[in-house]
């Protein structure tokens, strides 16, 4: 494995993750609602610190990409090392996961949207495909939050099942995200 490849690899597996769990969340909401609480909990712990790792391994890349000017790194890290702390929290208390559910879901996919908004907004660069996609992702789930905090929902099921849907397009735009970094790192190199 490459050094490059070591960089990517937290990411996707913080989005192969989220992708597993949504689609556990869609397909058997009723067995997710048992567990949820702990689920929840691995997602964000892992998500978190896989981002937490992302960025120490990434640091200096940052760095030039210009992302730590206005505290944008810093911004991702304490992110990301909120959503660990809160994973950690839930494996720890889940019976409170279900009781808080919409709301607790709508601020996580809130404060992802806002943040992949942002680092989109930083590669945003090339207009292509890609960077419109993962645009509109952000923005999906900056609504996807919007609405569970609005408890547009009835029911535990339901919110469940909107959740997955929230997980697999975060996991998928994480996954993307790595994709295009790498593109991008080896068009510079090559």
């Amino acid at each position: 494995m490459t050094a490059n490849n070591t960089k990517k690899l937290p990411s996707y597996i913080g989005g192969i993750f989220a992708i597993i769990a949504g689609f556990l969340f869609i397909s058997m909401p009723e067995i997710s609602s048992g567990v949820i609480g702990i689920l929840l909990g691995v997602v964000l712990f892992v998500a978190g610190l896989t981002e937490v790792i992302g960025y120490v391994i990434s640091i200096k890349q940052f760095r030039e990409e210009n992302y730590g000017k206005a505290a944008g790194a810093e911004i991702v890290l304490v992110y990301s090392i909120i959503i660990m702390a809160m994973g950690l929290f839930f494996i720890l208390n889940p019976e409170l996961v279900l009781q808080l559910l919409s709301t607790i879901l709508g601020i996580i996919f809130l404060i992802d949207g806002i943040v992949k908004l942002r680092q989109e907004i930083f590669l945003f660069v090339k207009k292509d495909i890609y960077s419109w996609v993962l645009l509109i992702m952000a923005i999906a789930l900056i609504g996807a939050g919007i609405a569970l905090l609005a408890n547009a929902f009835y029911g535990t099921r339901n919110i469940i099942v909107f959740s997955g849907c929230g997980f697999v397009v975060s996991g998928i735009e994480t996954c993307l995200l790595g994709v295009i970094r790498r593109r991008d790192n080896k068009t510079r190199k090559g």
